[in-house]
């Protein structure tokens, strides 16, 4: 064995002899892992800094909520009337407009950072708004095919997953954001 291949080799063990591959080697794999890690690790504290109190929240969510819901009272003025008098084409239309400004909220509110504390309550809530928003949809499409008793089930269904999401977020105390069935008709 050569004197190169000596400084090479290493022990382990019982007297066996090893190939090293060199020692910097593990250290210029492991540096660029560390450095992103490290990388990582200061954007997810970065990022846990600025999530909102619950109250920030609420206040951010409340601006984008209030002038939405009031266009859906705009929407739906009339609606039951609609119902009642069994003119379904217009109530469809009427639900159709609710429905794109309720999905719209929906899609613009689920972008704000959430509380750390309530990430999971507000997972289930939000849960709930999507099933108001495919309601709502349902009930627009038995309303376009002159179903007026299927769509009555399904606002019965909207109604009750209305007050369970607001039964999930009732301690955040929201106004324009929680479901109000009077906003609909």
């Amino acid at each position: 064995m050569s004197g190169a291949t000596r400084r090479r080799l290493g022990r382990i063990g019982r007297g066996r002899r090893v190939m090293s591959q060199g020692g910097n080697r593990r250290w210029r794999l492991a540096a660029p892992l560390a450095v992103f890690a490290l990388a990582f690790a200061s954007v997810a504290i970065a990022a846990a800094a600025e999530r909102p109190s619950r109250t920030e929240y609420v206040e951010h969510l409340e601006g984008i909520c209030k002038p939405r819901a009031e266009a859906t009272q705009v929407a739906m003025r009339g609606a039951k009337a609609d119902l009642k008098a069994e003119r379904l084409t217009v109530a469809a239309s009427k639900f159709a407009k609710a429905t794109k400004i309720f999905g719209g909220t929906v899609a613009k509110i689920s972008t704000v950072p959430r509380p750390e504390a309530d990430a999971t309550k507000l997972g289930t809530w939000f849960t709930y708004l999507d099933r108001q928003e495919s309601y709502l949809k349902q009930i627009t499409t038995q309303l376009r095919a002159g179903r007026a008793i299927p769509a009555q089930r399904l606002t019965a269904r909207f109604i009750h997953n209305g007050n369970l999401a607001n039964n999930v977020v009732i301690a955040f105390g929201f106004n324009y954001c929680s479901f109000k069935f009077a906003r609909y008709g």
